[in-house]
């Protein structure tokens, strides 16, 4: 799509969620909309973790552009400034911390640090306006919910085009595609496999998808973490209705 034919699309959408928030389903959902909208030649998709990372995606000019983002410092300001719209998903950090833990191995002082940054910038698109979503109120399993981001984002779908969709997205089709991971073709692939595959496509990776219990941190962490977690979360919790205890 030339630079210059204007589009009633937006140029850019951003998914900004906490990790092991649903946030790769909206990334997904978001892309596929935009897709089914102007057509794939017409869409750049990738993950950019702030805007010198999202300009040097290759290929911008000309075309829309999905993004999926953790922890983007001061997105609500760049979103104001370009028109982007952005989409934010949310989780009791407890949890996503021990999801980082469970699916990437990750200590728990880098899990605990990098959900802290989620939180902190998720908290300012949140109260800027951008739509949000909580894990808990299990959006990702409601199939009218391809059609309200499809508002939301400003495009129109047919029905069979959105239940397609919600289709490749159930929790057990993602959980079949991130067991054959590792099969797809070398091009779409990053790491090693120690324990991360990640597929540039979908960003969906060979250890995606855990139980989704709600509330498991109280089974995992000992005491001290318990209180370390509650003190640094403590206004995140209060701000998205999360038990404090």
């Amino acid at each position: 799509m030339p630079a210059s034919v204007p589009s009633p699309v937006p140029r850019v959408v951003v998914t900004a969620g906490l990790h092991g928030s649903a946030s790769t389903w909206v990334f997904n959902v978001a892309r596929e909309l935009v897709t089914a909208a102007v057509g794939a030649e017409a869409v750049v998709s990738g993950f950019a973790a702030n805007s010198a990372a999202l300009l040097a995606q290759k290929g911008l000019l000309g075309r829309h552009l999905v993004c999926k983002t953790h922890g983007w410092p001061n997105l609500h300001v760049f979103a104001y400034l370009s028109s982007a719209v952005v989409i934010v998903t949310v989780r009791d950090p407890r949890d996503c911390v021990l999801s980082l833990i469970e699916r990437f191995q990750e200590t728990f002082p880098r899990a605990f640090s990098g959900i802290m940054q989620d939180c902190l910038h998720a908290t300012a698109c949140t109260d800027f306006g951008f739509l949000t979503l909580r894990y808990e109120d299990h959006f990702f399993e409601d199939q009218a919910m391809i059609q309200t981001l499809a508002r939301y984002i400003g495009v129109e779908v047919s029905k069979s085009v959105a239940d397609g969709i919600f289709e490749r997205y159930r929790t057990e089709a993602v959980r079949a595609f991130a067991a054959s991971v590792p099969a797809l073709p070398q091009e779409r692939l990053e790491g090693d496999g120690k324990p991360l595959l990640f597929d540039r496509v979908t960003h969906i990776t060979n250890t995606h998808i855990g139980d989704g219990r709600i509330g498991k941190w109280r089974e995992r962490f000992d005491r001290q973490q318990q209180i370390d977690m509650k003190q640094k979360f403590a206004a995140f919790l209060t701000r998205f209705n999360y038990p404090i205890d």
